[in-house]
């Protein structure tokens, strides 16, 4: 398995490296999002200190890692729907799944790059901070941090296969991937902490692993906080993945079921 999700990596990667305007246009890409942050953090001041303490009391910090989730997430929620839709396009989706690949190593072969491109971004995103405003991270957590991306990675991935199914399903309109999206958006604290929200909201908040990914790093990284600290983040982010996970695969796999049955595999 491992060998066949190499391959996926390095196809994706020969296709990136053809397109090389594209891949630095995305690349550079981020530091105009950077520095729009950065100027709204200064009109801000010490007007956000208070509801941010609990991150270091500072904004720019606390949104640039909102946003670098943000895309992380997006990334997580588009790649598995998108890499069936292209299969579809171009005619080999029921070709590769006629062969022994098993339906799950085609659908994270797909998403790979994706993954790996994004996390390059979020590198960047912390550089680009760091760089820019002088940005101090806790750089003991990092560890951790990235334990918290791997769980995010799972979580954010079992939203990404229900979307991934629909496609399979309904062909064309994704509401799902919006409904995930605006969601996330609006209620996980990308670009406000989540304590300012009316108290149903927060309770809302609460179901959506976004908001534990980011209270986590932002605990972790701008507040000197420990595994400890997060423990009950990094809980909701296992039961979105142990439970998320089987059930987005399960419906991936029903509505790859009736797509043979029905002979629409490759109709979109």
């Amino acid at each position: 398995m491992i060998r066949t999700l190499g391959a996926f990596l390095r196809r994706d990667l020969r296709i990136a490296a053809s397109y090389n305007l594209s891949f630095v246009l995305e690349i550079l890409g981020i530091f105009p999002l950077v520095l729009m942050f950065f100027f709204l953090a200064r009109l801000f001041g010490d007007i956000a200190a208070g509801p941010l303490r609990a991150y270091g009391g500072a904004y720019f910090p606390f949104v640039l890692i909102g946003i670098a989730v943000q895309n992380y997430f997006s990334a997580a929620l588009r790649s598995f729907a998108a890499g069936i839709r292209e299969a579809q396009v171009a005619g080999t989706l029921e070709a590769v799944l006629a062969t022994p690949l098993s339906p799950g190593v085609f659908l994270f072969g797909t998403a790979l790059y994706a993954f790996v491109f994004n996390a390059l971004r979020i590198f960047l995103y912390l550089i680009a901070g760091g760089l820019l405003a002088g940005m101090v991270f806790d750089l003991q957590n990092i560890p951790a941090a990235l334990f918290v991306l791997v769980l995010s990675i799972a979580a954010f991935s079992s939203m990404g296969i229900l979307s991934a199914a629909f496609i399979l399903f309904f062909k064309k309109g994704d509401p799902l991937n919006w409904f995930f999206s605006v969601l996330s958006w609006l209620l996980g604290g990308v670009y406000y902490p989540v304590s300012v929200l009316p108290e149903w909201l927060r309770t809302l908040a609460g179901f959506i692993p976004m908001t534990h990914t980011l209270e986590a790093l932002r605990i972790l990284l701008l507040g000197q906080g420990t595994l400890g600290d997060v423990s009950g983040h990094l809980a909701a982010l296992a039961a979105w993945a142990a439970i998320g996970l089987p059930a987005g695969y399960g419906f991936f796999l029903l509505a790859l079921g009736r797509a043979r049955r029905d002979g629409t595999i490759g109709h979109y």
